[in-house]
């Protein structure tokens, strides 16, 4: 999975559109830039979705017992392998790399920090990258056919075999089991604070499964905000976007206080690993740690010094979707002006147009 969008050369056997980059010839791109740089916005994933990866037996992560304040190192775990190939995991190394690296959160913003796209060095830098962009493959057809077919309720366990199972077992995944979905669709991708609403009837269940597997597959390619909207789950973009989790601060004391986080093998302070100290006031004088993240200027966390890491904070700054307005955009003034009043403008948006 990570070598289909690492390659200088789209896989043929997967990939049936892409634009062709070349570095000997000057066509070139800034994927490794955007991912690395601290001054491109910082990309990272949003813990929702890392909750959405299945455990590697099929199993739902968010049915483990405390996986709300899992750390890092254990939430990475027995996950669906595209997990790790999508975002630093544990004993990250980059290709052709033999250097362990932990996630950078001056590169990310929720400390998931993204690696779709990532080749090795070589491509580092502004616009270093000449991988090919893949603009539509097969996991494509197979997830818009499983999709179509349960939205028309015509969806078999065939159908799953021919479409869904291809794209899971290229990662050595279980595929969806059709009756075992709807009888127990996934509460967490019911809920209205982590899943979708507006899925209902006899495939429930199998939809939400769908769904699942379409943000895995396809995430970070472009389709996110368009299958939102098109599924009409438009109230998704007021949630909040958080990322990992930290217990809190248990060292120091008063305004200096700090903690050693694993983000390799699960041995805090092991001087062969690496690991971060996050910290208040002054900065610790702490040994073999990669680096010192100080609470507050490179991240905030949603319970003062523990919780969650608050990407946008909506209680200051909320988000509000207009469900009668936003799954439209407005019409250009200037293309209503060329019909003189014929194009009326999308429901919602006033565009100061007298007709």
């Amino acid at each position: 999975y990570r070598d289909l969008f690492a390659s200088m050369n789209a896989i043929q056997q997967e990939v049936i559109l892409a634009r062709d980059y070349d570095y000997t010839k000057g066509v070139k791109h800034e994927a490794n830039y955007n991912t690395m740089a601290q001054t491109y916005g910082r990309p990272g994933m949003n813990k929702k979705i890392v909750n959405s990866y299945l455990m590697t037996n099929g199993d739902r992560f968010t049915d483990q017992p405390g996986y709300e304040t899992m750390q890092y190192y254990d939430e990475m775990q027995n996950r669906d392998p595209r997990l790790t190939q999508t975002v630093v995991g544990p004993g990250y190394m980059r290709i052709n790399s033999d250097k362990v690296e932990s996630p950078n959160f001056s590169s990310s913003t929720t400390g998931y920090q993204i690696i779709k796209w990532v080749t090795d060095a070589s491509g580092d830098g502004y616009m270093g990258s000449s991988n090919d962009y893949i603009l539509f493959r097969a996991a494509e057809v197979y997830l818009n056919y499983a999709e179509a077919k349960a939205e028309l309720g015509t969806l078999t366990q065939d159908d799953l075999k021919i479409s869904i199972k291809k794209i899971r077992d290229r990662v050595g995944m279980p595929n969806i089991d059709m009756l075992a979905a709807n009888a127990n669709p996934d509460p967490y991708l019911c809920a209205p604070e982590t899943g979708y609403r507006n899925v209902t009837g006899p495939n429930k269940g199998v939809i939400l499964e769908i769904r699942r597997e379409r943000t895995i597959e396809l995430c970070l390619e472009g389709h996110r905000y368009y299958d939102i909207i098109r599924w009409k789950e438009g109230k998704m973009f007021e949630q909040p976007f958080l990322g990992m989790y930290f217990p809190g601060l248990t060292q120091g004391s008063g305004d200096n206080r700090y903690d050693v986080f694993d983000m390799n093998d699960g041995t805090v302070g092991d001087t062969e690993k690496v690991d971060i100290c996050i910290y208040t006031g002054k900065k610790p004088s702490v040994k073999n740690i990669r680096k010192f993240y100080k609470l507050g200027e490179e991240f905030v966390l949603t319970d003062g010094d523990k919780g969650n890491i608050i990407c946008h904070d909506i209680e200051k700054e909320p988000r509000q979707w207009n469900e009668d307005r936003d799954y439209f955009f407005p019409i250009p003034t200037t293309e209503r002006s060329l019909t003189n009043g014929a194009l009326t403008q999308n429901p919602g948006w006033n565009d100061g147009l007298d007709f």
